[in-house]
């Protein structure tokens, strides 16, 4: 996701319809797992939408296939309650039903066993939610070209997928493929994650269905369409895994003479990522790219790009940076609970900022990263031990803190041990970076991280972890000068143990001062010196 600072009654049915509750109950992705989502692992999701832009409506028909876990006679799918439900069925028979707030709770004749197929086919319908600031709010833009012709697009990573279509709406739980088909009226097309799966059909009432197939795993919040009367451009890129790398890029047609502008800079992003990340996770699909009447977001294989190709003098642009370094750091690792989202958002921004260091140089690096430290907050844990909603964990933090932790942490290890963790903490072997049919994709935590760190530094870090990431207060650097000596002391919450070394300039000339039991001294002499001087570690100020 671009950054912060740019930004009824319920009714048991059998083939009957269920009428979305008439109080709207606010919906949120992930959080405490209900017992009736945990008993059941998603393989796949088919999802069929007719869409009305002039309604501002949809009919949609989306089929699950999962494998029962724990025995039970019953499953919880999310959907918006904006949405009626129409008929649930098991693919042959209908299933009874009940409706209530944002869920369907099906029932099936017996209970489900663990390594039980489960199909379900929801056919549903209503207006969806429209966005007031998306993408930061999830929910559906409708919006017109230039031109006067509808422009639909689709935002969900706040609010949840549940907003488009019934679906597992947590991050544990990434189906491993996903089929979308689209109609929209001509000339709109419609674009999908993935390859497409057939030729556009076209239909007597002068739509057309756009199909999409997602072979490998892919996060809920990225099973979204954008629809606009859009040109094609094409070009390609190589891989250092050896492959050809498509890129079509879907723009308005007003738009099309700028693509190749655009194109030309993110090859530059895929050689850096690829440089420091590892070879780029979906090589074998596409690298697609759409113009969206949003700003954008992270959308697997299918980018929503909406920076209106505001460039840099250099060229630079800052969203599609950002945007496409999400398939490493939310597409190919994943948080397992929103608690962690930091690892989307803060490993991303942190790669933001090195960007201008590979570019302009380490001056450049650090004065960008003393920008992102006038941003913290501190008000929440960047990375809190217990289950978090995607709206609860959105702060501003999980970008900057989370740079800014990345960035003590390479200070603190050196520059190849931390680059080393990096690397590692996309793909955890060498040999994984050859995978392409989806095993290296992964749900992860914050504790996959230390461990990664700890072992690729050979160094105990479970003290910073602690002190940077689970809980939200800033140490506090005191300093003292006696009889000619610098004092240094770190205050922390709590206590809590942080031997941090920091850097002192005295007369130009710099010294690591070790701080172990989280105190140091250094002999000043009555000079001149500066604790910090290229603000490495984030601290209170």
């Amino acid at each position: 996701m671009p950054s912060m600072r740019h930004r009824g009654v319920a009714t048991l049915c059998t083939g009957l319809v269920a009428t979305a509750a008439l109080a709207q109950v606010a919906s949120k992705s992930g959080g405490p797992l209900p017992f009736e989502e945990a008993v059941y692992d998603v393989k796949s999701y088919d999802v069929g939408l007719k869409v009305d832009p002039a309604d501002k409506s949809i009919q949609g028909t989306t089929k699950m296939v999962a494998k029962a876990v724990i025995p039970s006679n019953a499953i919880l799918l999310d959907l918006d309650s904006r949405f009626s439900v129409q008929m649930v069925t098991d693919g042959r028979y209908p299933l009874k039903f009940d409706r209530q707030d944002n869920t369907v709770r099906i029932f099936f004749p017996q209970s489900k066993q663990p390594g039980e197929t489960i199909t379900t086919v929801v056919t549903y319908s209503g207006k969806p939610k429209v966005a007031k600031n998306a993408p930061w709010d999830g929910a559906f833009v409708w919006a017109k070209t230039k031109g006067g012709q509808p422009w639909v697009s689709v935002a969900l990573e706040d609010d949840g997928a549940d907003m488009l279509f019934p679906c597992k709406d947590h991050p544990s739980d990434r189906p491993d493929e996903v089929w979308m088909r689209i109609t929209v009226p001509d000339p709109l097309v419609a674009v999908g994650p993935g390859v497409e799966s057939a030729p556009p059909a076209k239909h007597a009432d002068k739509t057309t269905t756009y199909s999409w197939h997602m072979p490998l795993p892919i996060a809920n919040y990225s099973v979204v369409f954008n629809a606009a009367p859009y040109d094609l451009v094409e070009d390609s890129v190589k891989s250092v895994g050896g492959q050809t790398v498509k890129i079509p890029f879907y723009v308005l047609p007003e738009d099309k003479d700028k693509a190749p502008k655009l194109i030309a800079e993110l090859k530059k992003y895929f050689a850096f990522m690829e440089k420091y990340c590892g070879p780029y996770p979906f090589r074998t699909v596409k690298l697609g790219v759409v113009e969206t009447p949003h700003l954008g977001m992270e959308h697997s294989t299918a980018i929503a790009y909406g920076n209106k190709f505001r460039f840099r003098d250099d060229g630079f642009d800052w969203l599609m940076l950002h945007e496409f370094g999400h398939e490493w750091w939310a597409n190919l690792v994943t948080a397992s609970d929103w608690r962690d989202m930091w690892v989307h958002e803060g490993f991303q921004s942190y790669m933001d900022s090195l960007y201008q260091e590979e570019t302009h140089g380490r001056a450049a690096y650090l004065a960008s990263m003393k920008g992102r430290k006038q941003a913290v907050q501190n008000k929440i844990a960047v990375a809190p031990r217990q289950s978090m909603s995607s709206s609860d964990i959105y702060t501003g933090d999980i970008y900057d803190k989370g740079a800014l932790v990345l960035h003590s942490l390479r200070f603190l290890v050196g520059d190849k041990r931390f680059f080393d963790c990096l690397r590692r903490m996309a793909y955890p072997t060498a040999e994984m970076e050859t995978w392409t049919d989806g095993r290296a994709q992964r749900l992860v935590t914050t504790d996959d991280f230390l461990s990664i760190a700890e072992r690729e530094s050979g160094m105990r870090l479970d003290w910073f972890f602690e002190v940077y990431l689970r809980q939200p207060a800033l140490p506090k650097l005191q300093s003292e000068v006696k009889d000619g000596v610098l004092h240094l002391a770190w205050q922390t919450p709590d206590g809590l143990r942080f031997p941090m070394p920091v850097e002192v300039e005295v007369d130009g000339k710099r010294t690591r001062v070790p701080m172990k039991d989280g105190k140091g001294s250094l002999k000043v002499d009555g000079s001149s010196f500066k604790i910090d001087p290229d603000g490495w570690v984030l601290m209170a100020r």
